[in-house]
């Protein structure tokens, strides 16, 4: 009598078959799941992203609202007429970032320009040479803006006397720059009033002496 043995191949193929439809329904469950958290988090990225920009874009409306505040009188001639150095030049700060892209910015900062060349023509001087010379506003704003701590009209042919009186101006004026127009500015009118408290003191410690001559 013969032994007779099954062949291994043709039952483990079947077994396999069997994993593979046992295995299948939970592979594809899995692919789901993660299929499903990929999803999640994409919204949710999505979703922060959209914040994200929301806020952004809020904060921006709001400094644009500010500045506009700011540069909005320029563009009114009674208060440019009466408008010193420090009021047109912080206009023409608040309107010089959104000049490319707001017309009434542009209109501004140019009436701002117009302004500062009456109020202080040594220092816009400096200012349309470097603008001539292909440099952007506020790049030739922030190399002229030590020629504005020192005198508005200078005589011709001789250098710009610097102001005694505004020592602070001339500090100002010989550090390394950027520095505002706003800084040169501040710096002048501190000078100024620390010269104007000093000279009824000087004056009074100097009467006596005039009495005795007399």
């Amino acid at each position: 009598m013969e032994d007779h043995y099954a062949d291994p191949l043709p039952e483990a193929a079947a077994y396999g078959f069997q994993r593979a439809l046992q295995i299948a329904p939970a592979a594809v469950t899995t692919a789901q799941v993660l299929l499903q958290m990929k999803t999640q988090r994409l919204r949710e990225q999505t979703e922060r992203q959209r914040q994200a920009a929301e806020t952004l874009h809020a904060q921006e409306r709001a400094e644009h609202h500010t500045a506009r505040l700011q540069w909005l009188p320029a563009n009114n001639p009674a208060w440019l007429r009466s408008a010193d150095l420090l009021q047109v030049s912080r206009a023409w700060g608040a309107a010089m970032p959104y000049a490319a892209h707001d017309p009434g910015a542009e209109r501004a900062r140019l009436k701002c320009e117009e302004r500062l060349r009456q109020v202080h023509p040594y220092g816009m001087n400096r200012y349309d040479r470097l603008r001539a010379d292909g440099l952007n506003p506020a790049d030739a704003m922030r190399q002229a803006a030590p020629f504005f701590a020192r005198e508005p009209s200078p005589r011709t042919g001789h250098l710009a006397p610097i102001r005694k009186e505004l020592p602070a101006a001339v500090k100002l004026a010989q550090q390394d720059f950027p520095h505002s127009i706003n800084d040169a500015v501040w710096a002048n009118r501190s000078g100024m009033t620390a010269a104007a408290t000093a000279a009824p003191a000087s004056t009074q410690r100097q009467r006596p002496a005039l009495n005795r001559k007399q």
